[in-house]
């Protein structure tokens, strides 16, 4: 089988024995790889390029050229074909991010962190424990994230009264909220 030449074996891929499709991949690949790597293309990129190079030649399976029976003169022509278009493509697409506007300047992470007080995080933590998940949520948005009581009951889906009632039998060590829980 070796012996055949391109023109032929191709005649029997398109013909439905699909497996000596692999027998032209393994006679042509590192020919074609090499010719890409020479256009300029990097190792990596040229094994995709060889590959789409192929698959234009199965795309184009009913008008392959061969030259003296070997199909390898039209992959040569084709992965050069191929290389140009990806190259267009990379200009294209460095041309649109050159186009776009710079980013926005993003302020320092660290200043969202200035504000925080550790030790007092620590005691609404403390007041977390133990205590049952809707109240650790209320006691998450209002001592931790600043929301007010009416706010956060509106998040939770309970009433403003209900929160405050929730808030001021809790723990003593929940009292560190900077908005005060209401007196029982």
């Amino acid at each position: 089988m070796e012996a055949e030449s391109d023109e032929v074996l191709w005649g029997r891929v398109v013909a439905g024995e699909a497996q000596l499709y692999g027998l032209i991949w393994d006679r042509h690949r590192d020919r074609v790889v090499r010719h890409v790597i020479r256009l300029g293309c990097a190792p990596a990129d040229a094994e995709d390029l060889t590959a789409a190079a192929f698959l234009e030649l199965w795309r184009r399976r009913g008008s392959v050229r061969f030259v003296d029976g070997s199909a390898l003169p039209w992959l040569i022509v084709t992965s050069l074909n191929v290389y140009r278009n990806e190259a267009r493509a990379r200009h294209r697409y460095r041309r649109f991010l050159a186009a776009l506007p710079p980013p926005e300047h993003a302020p320092d992470p660290a200043v969202m962190f200035e504000d925080l007080d550790p030790a007092r995080d620590a005691r609404v933590r403390a007041a977390m424990t133990g205590a049952r998940p809707a109240d650790v949520r209320l006691l998450a948005m209002t001592a931790l994230e600043e929301f007010s009581v009416k706010d956060a009951a509106a998040a939770i889906g309970i009433s403003e009264s209900a929160a405050k009632m929730r808030l001021s039998r809790g723990p003593r060590s929940s009292r560190c909220s900077r908005h005060p829980s209401p007196d029982p």
